[in-house]
């Protein structure tokens, strides 16, 4: 019985191992909106407190017999507090009295953080990060192959009756207010239809999401056709009755052929509908990056997300359509911030906050970040994609940056 016991913890830590940062299996995102001074701190030292408010101390899967128990990783990816290299370490009670090797640091100790100049984190605040008047270390890209809008886009695309985006924090959408957002539903082993992602319409016959989102293994294998729905023009997700929402089915799935599901580069994917949706005020597309955004430098502006989050660290799901709004940050933030797990390119982008007043930790994997063009249109500029440290300072939400896809993204939306 030993023997099977330890033999099914490694299988999980091996799991948790290659998984728990980038979640190569597919893992819900969700919003998080809290507004707790409690926020969750770890020092040099390893300090930190769990999801439930435990302190604890940061260490590794094996010296934690609390959670050495739980055989499902996801619930054990909340309790990663830092990392050794690239493995996890998880953020273990104190009350458990484990020998962890390392100085153990006294309960009433308070924890003080010295931090290098890094505001970022999945909160949402109102300062934004420091900008200098020097220019920044960039790269020029290449001359893009299109620099006007495809005529096969909409014509009308990222019309909003949003109310107070600019307002930093996180809120309960209005009805119909972000009418291109899409609930991607996955068929589970039972049969279940599950919604575990979201997306964003972008024309009549398309949603653009998340790579990770439509793949499924360890070999990453792109999910078919028939394991996918669409629902459109929801509010409320767990309502069947919904007058204004519609659910589509999916005849093609194009996931970037390129997409590292270890460091979830290029993660992005176009969902085709096997229907064509009439444009209403519940349901229209968000306008794509092509003739608006496109070569700006996004650091500071506001952008808005979307997804049916929690309203509490490690709480369950909300069930209508949340929204936040924050900071996009600078790539010396975001690259500084995940340098010891991902070289952060241009592909990626990160958005984020650092004060802590309200957190926007995790949006609905797949969902859009949008912000607002010379136009007063929305544009799709960011898919959610990963984040570490749910509620922890220093850590924005990364996105994969639609801009540098919008060439692909041409070829793969023409039928």
């Amino acid at each position: 019985m030993t023997n099977f016991l330890e033999k099914t913890f490694l299988q999980v830590y091996i799991l948790l191992y290659f998984a728990s940062v980038f979640n190569c299996e597919r893992i819900k995102r969700q919003i998080i909106f809290e507004d707790d001074d409690r926020t969750n701190r770890f020092t040099a030292n390893y300090d930190c407190i769990d999801p439930i408010r435990n302190r604890g101390t940061c260490m590794r899967l094996t010296g934690c017999p609390s959670l050495r128990r739980i055989s499902n990783y996801n619930r054990l990816q909340p309790f990663i507090c830092g990392f050794e290299g690239s493995e996890p370490r998880v953020c273990c009670a104190i009350e458990e009295g484990v020998d962890t090797g390392e100085p153990r640091i006294p309960p009433t100790r308070r924890t003080t953080t010295r931090r290098t100049p890094t505001p970022t984190r999945r909160r949402i605040s109102s300062r934004r990060p420091t900008v200098t008047t020097t220019t920044t270390t960039t790269t020029r890209r290449p001359p893009p192959e299109n620099l006007l809008k495809p005529s096969f886009l909409p014509a009308r695309c990222g019309i909003s009756n949003a109310t107070d985006t600019r307002v930093v924090g996180g809120r309960e959408a209005d009805p119909g207010s972000w009418p291109w957002m899409a609930v991607v539903f996955v068929e589970k082993r039972n049969g279940v239809m599950s919604p575990d992602c979201g997306g964003a319409l972008v024309t009549n016959r398309h949603v653009v999401t998340a790579a990770h989102c439509v793949v499924t293994g360890r070999s990453s294998t792109t999910m078919s056709p028939r394991q996918l729905s669409i629902r459109l023009g929801a509010h409320n997700v767990a309502s069947s009755n919904d007058p204004s929402a519609i659910e589509v089915g999916v005849d093609g799935v194009r996931r970037h052929e390129r997409f590292d599901p270890r460091t979830y580069r290029n993660d992005i994917a176009v969902i085709r509908l096997n229907r064509a949706v009439p444009f209403t005020s519940r349901v229209s597309p968000i306008c794509l990056p092509y003739d608006s955004l496109r070569g700006e430098d996004l650091t500071g502006r506001k952008g808005t997300v979307i997804g049916f989050g929690t309203t509490a660290f490690n709480g369950p799901s909300s069930d209508v359509l949340m929204q936040a709004t924050f900071d996009i940050q600078s790539q010396e933030v975001c690259k500084k911030a995940y340098e010891r797990e991902v070289n952060i390119t241009s592909v990626y982008m990160c958005a984020g906050v650092d004060t802590g007043e309200k957190d926007s930790c995790q949006g609905d994997s797949g969902g859009p970040l949008m912000s607002v063009g010379k136009d007063g249109n929305y544009y799709l500029v960011g898919v959610v994609s990963f984040g570490k440290l749910c509620g922890q300072p220093g850590y924005p939400g990364v996105y994969t940056r639609v801009t540098e896809f919008l060439d692909w993204l041409t070829r793969n939306l023409v039928e």
